[in-house]
This record gives structure tokens, sequence and C-alpha cells, in this order.
């Protein structure tokens, strides 16, 4: 079983693994990296400092209405009914357990009211209201379908309207070559550390394709954010925690080794939806 398939079993047996992935279970975020600690403790830090970077952008206004496609635990959403006031925050995951967990642990604040539902990104319920923005951190690689997803978004988000996404992006020159292997045996070996428990499969691909899928549903990339080297010291702090077999080192290490590298970077996204 992946790591992350087993999270809540495990933060009864380990409270250093709830402290780092008990509020988010995205990589971390450091302003200036040579000053990670590389412990778990830093690194739950880090993890909030990425969630109020996308929220930073996001540029939340009071009534607005924003999505976070696999919200997790709901981390993220629950930053910003802290930090703003009179929001609709709606979290969607296709996970059961995490988004019960979402409605325990959060509750509305500051006139903002908040909804948590099970389901799949790249289906949206069709009561989903007009949108202002929606985000995808880091979980956008194990969506069946990202041009679906960017549709179904797009379909609700209001003309203007920010879609943020938080991913690994493959080098241009590597991107073929990439596939192939992924296909082959790296999607096997991610899900197998990670986990399989909301998706089988997960798909890496490069700025080319996000600006295809853009122009094919309607957005524009407004701007772009390499911050490979502020989420370095992620694979340091959590390698002790998730590394237990041969698979797993592959898929920690391998992720590190090609960042070092620049042939995967970690990049913030920001698209706009085109007016019609």
């Amino acid at each position: 079983m992946g790591f992350f398939d087993n999270l809540v079993q495990e933060f009864e047996k380990n409270p250093e693994i709830k402290t780092a992935f008990g509020e988010h279970i995205h990589w971390g975020y450091w302003q200036n990296p040579q000053d990670a600690v590389g412990n778990l403790v830093d690194f739950a830090q880090a993890s909030e400092q990425l969630s109020l970077l996308v929220l930073e952008v996001a540029d939340l206004q009071p009534r607005n209405t924003v999505l976070d496609a696999g919200c997790g635990w709901g981390g993220t959403i629950g930053l910003a009914n802290k930090l703003y006031h009179d929001l609709e925050l709606i979290g969607i995951n296709i996970d059961a357990e995490q988004v019960q967990q979402a409605k325990v642990k959060h509750q509305s604040l500051h006139g903002n009211h908040l909804c948590f539902l099970e389901g799949d990104a790249c289906s949206l319920p069709e009561t989903l209201p007009t949108l202002d923005c929606a985000w995808a951190l880091e979980c956008i690689f194990a969506f069946p379908s990202r041009q679906k997803f960017f549709t179904q978004v797009n379909q609700r988000l209001k003309d203007g309207g920010k879609l943020i996404v938080v991913d690994f992006l493959i080098a241009e020159p590597i991107v073929k070559l990439w596939q192939f292997v992924e296909t082959k045996i790296l999607s096997q070996i991610i899900t197998q550390s990670y986990g399989k428990k909301a998706t089988s499969q997960v798909e890496f691909i490069g700025l080319k394709d996000y600006q295809y899928i853009a122009n094919q549903t309607g957005y524009i990339l407004t701007e772009r954010k390499n911050i490979t080297k502020n989420v370095q010291p992620t694979y340091r702090a959590i390698a002790p925690t998730i590394i237990r077999s041969l698979n797993d080192w592959i898929a920690v290490r391998g992720l590190e080794f090609f960042s070092q590298l620049n042939l995967i970077t970690y990049e913030l996204l920001i698209f706009e939806k085109v007016a019609k």
C-alpha cells in the first residue's frame, strides 16, 4: 500500500507524520531554501507556505466563489477561511475519508461558507455556482484528464477568472522519453510508493502540453512561477519517512535527482479564462 493511502492510521501510530501531513498533502515551499532545517516540523510549516503562496496569487476578494480541486484535508481552504471573509469556499476530492476529515476539521469563520464534496474533479456537479477562481494544488497529475478538468472549470468560471495549477513539469528535451518510460513503468512505481487510493496511474506533462490544453479549452497562460529550488528541501525532509523499499527510493530520489538537473520543474501556472 502506498504511503498516502493509509495516512489516518499512520497518524495514530506516529505523531510526527500527523505533524507533517495532517493539514496539507503537498510539497513545502521555502522562501530561502538554504534555511530549511530538514525535519518534518519544518516541512509542515513550509507546506503551509505553499498554500499561502497559492492564496496570494489567487488574490481573493469578498464575495468570491472558489473551488479547490483535490482539496485533501481542506488545508488550503482552511487557511483561506482564517485569513479572508465573505467567501464561498468549495473543496472537492475523490477520497471520501479525506472529505470527511475536512468537514470535521474546518468550520466556517468570518462570514465564509465552506462546502466539501466527494467527487471527481473531471466531472464537477452541475449545481456548482459560478466561480471566480479555482486551483489544483499538486494533484492534477492524478486526474483522469487535464483537458476534461480545464473544460469543466471553464464552464463554471466567470470571464477573466483564474485557474491556478501547481504541478511537476517535464523539461521539453525529455518529454517524449519520459512519456514512454512513464507508461511502461514509472507511473506504476510512483503510485505504488505514494498511493493508489485516488488513482492507479499518473501523468506528467510539459509546458507546451499545458499551453496546448489551455488553447483548446479557452484559457491563456498569464503567469508562470518556477519554484523548483524553493521546494527542493522537501525531499530531504520526507525521504526518511516515505522510503521503505527500492520502489520508494526510486520514486522519491528520482524526482529529487531530475529536479536538481531541471529536467523536472515544480511550477505554479496561472491561467485566465478568455471571454467569449
